[in-house]
């Protein structure tokens, strides 16, 4: 790598992190961002935090990591920051080692994944995009350095449940590759021979197999687990359908510049593009397959990652833009190690010109197609930062701002609809809790069991903090997602306070009543 690599990375790294910390401090923090946080900081040790977790459906690699800044400061800003420092070490290795011309690589970098969803929202997927790069960076001496390898991918399977299927499927291929790889992939048999030590080796399968299984140990629900527990094994051709259109959301992420923007899709809009978009779909993967052909490594990889994301999106839940976007994340690092994989050879000595040919239009198909993809991403981009700087993402923030410079931070609260009203909790920052009727229960995180209602109505919410005021004698401050009419507002004696309504995330509005101690 020369300087001149190295000071872009840097250049690009410093604007996208200027970039991504002008929007972050615009960004208000929803409800899911809210909960890994909320679960870091009021669970009371690591054992603690993953018995909290065994409702999440992800591992808690993303939760270890908030702990200790839960206990520098209550306030969530300190995720914020570490996740997007995260997506800029991921732009620097990417725009540094990837195997990419600098305009691929300034598109990545302001892409809606990488700028947005990865950086701007903070989740534990910004980790999973991490790893799958740094493990994009050792794949050229993967034999030398794999127990690095091994790391990597144990760390990447405690991501998120869907870097851990990308993470089964690269455990598979370097299983098969090494295994069996040496018998068919010539350059590659003489590299694995001229390893003196297989113990490292060993070493690392025996690493990622590890992260898996533990990692799926913490996937395994709970009996009163009461989120998402459908399975879906029956076939259905609309929903098979539904599914293979994922790949064009991921693939194409331009949303629509509307207050609703977040997880929209432009292209939807169109009639003509609703008409080609599941033949577009088996287009993408027929392509990309036959880009792949020649590299087994890569082909393989990408294949069984591809039908795995899009199978638990099948059977188990169908998930959001975020989770979609694996499957291009799977593309990228396919394209990436592709130049590093053992090729097999198919053409006899006379039929290289031929086969040369081939590989040239493969390749110079595959470079236009991947730009064109990423210049959709940079679109997706600019339009998400866009609308994110023009509208409120969530009046949770908003919300706290209100209670704290009202000094009622103090008071028993009540909460209508608690998955939305803990984005409030959360900017409080003091470790307290707040009763959710929908559970019946204090709490600041929200525990996704079947105690559970399925809704409970406002009317309800309003006869609990009743209830509370009593038991208290204190004025109760009554949170909800709705208005309350006059008559019930005059039944219990409640005074209006204030509301906030019009955010991107719809149902992170909300509406406060005072109910006075009796």
């Amino acid at each position: 790598m020369g300087k001149k690599d190295k000071h872009y990375a840097l250049g690009l790294t410093v604007l996208f992190l200027a970039v991504g910390a002008f929007t972050a401090s615009h960004h208000e923090m929803w409800r899911d961002e809210i909960q890994a946080w909320l679960l870091a900081r009021d669970s009371t040790s690591v054992f603690n935090l993953f018995a909290n977790l065994k409702y999440e459906g992800h591992p808690g690699l993303w939760h270890l990591c908030l702990m200790p800044l839960s206990r520098i400061s209550h306030s969530p800003v300190m995720m914020q920051m570490l996740h997007l420092l995260i997506t800029g070490v991921t732009v620097y290795l990417f725009v540094r080692y990837a195997p990419f011309n600098w305009f691929q690589k300034l598109l990545f970098c302001f892409g809606y994944l990488v700028l947005y969803e990865y950086a701007i929202v903070a989740r534990n997927y910004a980790l999973g995009l991490l790893l799958i790069t740094v493990f994009c960076v050792l794949f050229k001496e993967r034999y030398k350095r794999f127990i690095w390898v091994g790391c990597v991918l144990f760390l990447l399977a405690h991501t998120s449940v869907h870097a851990l299927i990308v993470a089964i499927a690269i455990g598979i291929v370097l299983c098969c590759e090494y295994v069996f790889g040496g018998r068919f992939l010539r350059p590659l048999n003489q590299e694995i021979a001229s390893i003196e030590n297989k113990r490292p080796i060993w070493i690392g399968f025996a690493l990622i197999g590890v992260g898996v299984i533990t990692a799926v140990l913490q996937l395994n629900p709970p009996s009163d687990t009461g989120f998402a527990v459908a399975w879906h094994f029956n076939y259905d051709a609309n929903r098979v359908n539904n599914i293979v259109k994922l790949i064009s959301r991921a693939y194409l992420p331009i949303p629509r510049s509307v207050l609703g923007f977040w997880g929209s899709n432009l292209l939807t809009t169109y009639s003509l593009f609703q008409t080609i978009q599941v033949p577009l779909c088996y287009f993408l993967l027929l392509l990309s397959a036959l880009l792949f052909f020649k590299r087994p490594t890569a082909l393989l990889t990408y294949l069984i990652s591809t039908f795995g994301l899009l199978a638990f999106f099948y059977v188990k839940y169908h998930g959001s833009i975020r989770h979609h976007g694996f499957l291009f994340l799977t593309f990228l690092m396919c394209c990436w190690i592709y130049r590093d994989a053992p090729a097999v050879n198919f053409s006899k000595t006379e039929q290289e010109g031929t086969d040369f040919t081939v590989n040239r239009v493969l390749n110079v198909a595959g470079t236009a197609v991947l730009t064109l993809l990423l210049i959709c991403h940079a679109v997706g981009g600019v339009i998400a930062v866009r609308m994110e700087h023009r509208h409120v993402f969530s009046y949770g923030k908003l919300t706290a701002e209100y209670i704290r410079s009202q000094g009622m931070q103090g008071l028993p609260m009540v909460g209508n609809k608690d998955s939305a009203v803990s984005t409030v909790v959360g900017y409080l920052q003091e470790p307290r809790q707040i009763y959710y009727p929908r559970s019946s229960r204090f709490g600041s995180f929200i525990r996704w069991d079947k105690a559970r209602t399925p809704s409970i109505s406002k009317r309800d919410t309003v006869e609990a903090a009743k209830t509370l005021s009593n038991e208290k004698s204190q004025d109760v401050l009554i949170i909800l997602n709705g208005s309350l009419s006059a008559k019930q507002i005059k039944q219990y004696k409640l005074s209006f306070l204030v509301k906030f309504s019009g955010s991107t995330v719809r149902d992170e509005g909300f509406y406060l009543y005072l109910m006075p101690v009796p």
